[in-house]
């Protein structure tokens, strides 16, 4: 069974023992709230790993889109990192993603949605260099995809480390 849906289970059962409007009010939050994360990274937290340089690769979206993380870990600490999404074909989206061959933004709203996503994913890094645990990285507004993609490819990266 599924993450979200033992969530949802478990605010059903709430709003079952907690009877009247503040229970229900709880209950729909709970739901509401609990598909935002994109679902269960397990893992130590990255900084807990060995001195090295470590890589990971998400889960691919249901588009084919999956996200690459790369970072250093030196004294306890994450000292660098970088992330970049690519779509299914290996396009990679960074600062030309969403522009024709001539330059220009063939749509300019995907254009934009699509650098306002690269700007939060450079969010993300710092959050992750800042706590060197993927677990305190919080999700941005209009880029849960790669937020997704993010903590799925550093769950990647610390799993391969303890193989």
């Amino acid at each position: 069974m599924s993450d979200s849906r033992v969530r949802r289970g478990k605010a059903l059962k709430q709003s079952q023992v907690l009877r009247g409007g503040a229970g229900l009010a709880l209950a729909v939050s709970t739901i509401a709230l609990g598909g935002c994360a994109g679902g269960s990274y397990p893992g130590d937290p990255a900084n807990t790993l060995p001195d090295g340089e470590y890589s990971g690769q998400s889960v691919a979206e249901t588009d084919g889109s999956y996200g690459i993380v790369n970072f250093t870990v030196a004294g306890g600490k994450v000292t660098a990192a970088d992330f970049l999404m690519f779509d299914q074909d290996g396009t990679p989206h960074d600062e030309n993603y969403g522009l024709g061959s001539d330059g220009t933004p063939a749509d300019e709203a995907f254009y934009q949605r699509a650098q306002n996503a690269i700007l939060a994913e450079q969010g993300y890094v710092s959050q992750f260099v800042e706590a060197g645990d993927q677990d305190a990285v919080e999700t941005i507004a209009g880029a849960s995809l790669s937020y997704r993609a993010f903590r799925s490819a550093v769950s990647d990266a610390v799993a391969n480390a303890s193989v």
